[in-house]
């Protein structure tokens, strides 16, 4: 069972996190995040002996990162960041995320078999030139928040049509190299004319906040995309009358709530679905284990612990430490390795607050109010979203209460716009540790080159 869950959520997590070589603009207010410069490897994937029993693998380490300015050598085992213990990428996450450019930085590592200490100054990331537009980096403040924002301006249109793009749940920067398949996708917009605007959540990147995104709730997080939005209608470099939102994965449930406060051009979302979260979690456990070949026994089995656990957390709204406590699941979700964390408050990368605050947002109700035009895309293999039914009942309740949707199945994609070209591919390819590598060279353009047609036909 914790393989199912894992597979099933890790790949919303690499979709924003596979490299840490990422690319920006210093903004005026807002001190750059630090930038470590070196691909990371988990040790299980190393095939040489390293002698560590914890830490990430240092492949490669650009000279004019953090770690390759203080010296630190390609192929030794990160071990510490400022007296912070790295297990995980995760933990790259919470020990990278208050270290901005200038501040004291400090890293133990393996190196050759001996713990040796690095001491200097952490380096900023360094300046993103795209070919295709200049970019605004901006701030969005709020209380409590100082969240850096991006607006790439295609060269040569002036006032262009707008594309917030809207990410998924992790707690991950925004920011992304050339390859990532997000940002191969806003270059295609970009490429057409379009401009595209993506915020930091709080606490990410560059963004100051007095509570960092792993401890807020989903308000806390709307929140943050709503002033966003209200920034970018009054930024007079775009068109405010042809701002378009996509969602992604989680961004397609905050697109619908942000069109309540001011309806937009045209909403576009990819591998969500149309249900209330509890009602989508129970098909986690149900539904989608099918997709990998697990067979109905196995299900059954592990849905007597999961069921009540999912039903606990999101409708009964227990606490953690009711949650570890259980007599039904408590033992297994020490078995699944759930347990660890769910004792500091996270489930799944998140809160559990986020989790339940999310459970709470009636979803039907919501895209049934939404009158702007609506383009829900489907990706054929897409294993999160489950089946594309989930994704054309949205369609259904919008058109149902007066509006204007359609739905599109996008053949061989699957959910972080990767292309395979079956469903067998896919999962070999997830199964055999070979998704990082396809990460970055198997990029579907065909739901870019959909959006860019869909929204063309609606410009205002």
């Amino acid at each position: 069972m914790q393989k199912m869950v894992s597979t099933s959520w890790v790949i919303l997590f690499v979709v924003t996190s596979i490299l840490f070589f990422c690319n920006s603009v210093a903004g005026q207010s807002l001190k750059r995040s630090a930038f470590l410069g070196a691909q990371l490897m988990d040790l299980s994937a190393v095939e040489e002996e390293t002698g560590a029993d914890f830490g990430l693998y240092l492949p490669m380490i650009l000279p004019e990162g953090s770690l390759g300015e203080m010296g630190v050598p390609a192929k030794s085992v990160l071990q510490k960041i400022n007296g912070f213990e790295i297990k995980s990428f995760q933990d790259i996450q919470s020990a990278l995320s208050p270290i901005k450019e200038g501040n004291n930085l400090e890293v133990v590592v393996l190196e050759n078999g001996k713990t040796k200490t690095y001491k200097g100054l952490a380096v900023g990331k360094p300046k993103e030139k795209h070919t295709h537009a200049s970019i605004d980096y901006g701030v969005v403040r709020y209380a409590g928040n100082t969240l850096r924002s991006f607006l790439y301006l295609p060269n040569e249109v002036e006032n262009p049509p707008v594309v917030f793009f809207l990410q998924g749940y992790t707690c991950q920067s925004i920011e992304m190299r050339d390859n990532n398949p997000a940002k191969q996708l806003i270059n295609q917009w970009i490429e057409k004319g379009y401009a595209v605007y993506l915020v930091e959540k709080p606490g990410m990147g560059d963004s100051e906040s007095a509570i960092p995104c792993m401890d807020i709730d989903f308000n806390q997080e709307l929140l943050a995309f709503t002033k966003a939005y209200e920034a970018l209608q009054n930024n007079p470099k775009i068109d405010n009358q042809n701002i378009f939102l996509f969602g992604h994965s989680m961004g397609g449930i905050i697109a619908p709530l942000l069109a309540q406060k001011t309806s937009p051009a045209g909403i576009m979302v990819y591998g969500i679905v149309g249900e209330r979260w509890y009602d989508y979690m129970k098909r986690i456990y149900t539904e989608q284990p099918l997709i990998f070949g697990n067979n109905q026994e196995q299900i059954n089995q592990d849905a007597q612990y999961y069921l009540p656990f999912v039903k606990d957390l999101l409708v009964h709204k227990k606490s953690n430490s009711e949650l570890l406590k259980s007599p039904i699941y408590g033992e297994r979700l020490k078995q699944d390795g759930v347990a660890d964390n769910l004792a500091n408050g996270y489930y799944i990368t998140r809160h559990y607050k986020y989790w339940q605050t999310l459970a709470d947002v009636d979803v039907p109700g919501i895209w049934a109010k939404v009158k702007a035009p609506v383009y829900v895309l489907h990706g054929e293999y897409d294993i999160q979203a489950i089946h594309p039914k989930y994704g054309e009942m949205i369609v259904t309740n919008v058109n149902q209460n007066g509006g204007n949707a359609q739905f599109e199945l996008m053949p061989k994609a699957e959910h972080a716009f990767l292309h395979f070209d079956s469903r067998e591919e896919h999962l070999n390819t997830l199964n055999g540790g070979g998704y990082v590598a396809a990460f970055t060279t198997n990029f579907n353009p065909t739901i870019g080159e959909k959006c860019i047609e869909w929204m063309n036909q609606q410009r205002k």
